[in-house]
């Protein structure tokens, strides 16, 4: 699913070659599927509503960019609603 992973983030020349400095930490993901249900999930306890098994599952096939739009724009519904 996502894993951790410790790695060399950036190179310095030193003398003729290239040399590994600052270690950062970043992540592998081996399943975006996961990590788009987790991001719902998310939305899900921010907006206090539970979504149903089917629109989870239309959402889950978008790219990542559109179901972070489709999630911001939902949420701005929901807000405006409340008013």
């Amino acid at each position: 699913m996502i894993e951790h992973y410790h790695g060399y983030t950036e190179v310095r020349k030193v003398g003729q070659g290239l040399r590994p400095v600052g270690k950062h930490p970043f992540k592998m993901i081996y399943n975006a599927r996961a990590v788009k249900y987790d991001l719902i999930q998310q939305f899900e306890a921010s907006a206090g509503i539970i979504l149903p098994s089917g629109v989870k599952e239309a959402l889950c096939t978008h790219v990542s960019p559109v179901l972070g739009k489709q999630l911001a724009i939902m949420k701005l519904q929901i807000k405006g609603n409340k008013k």
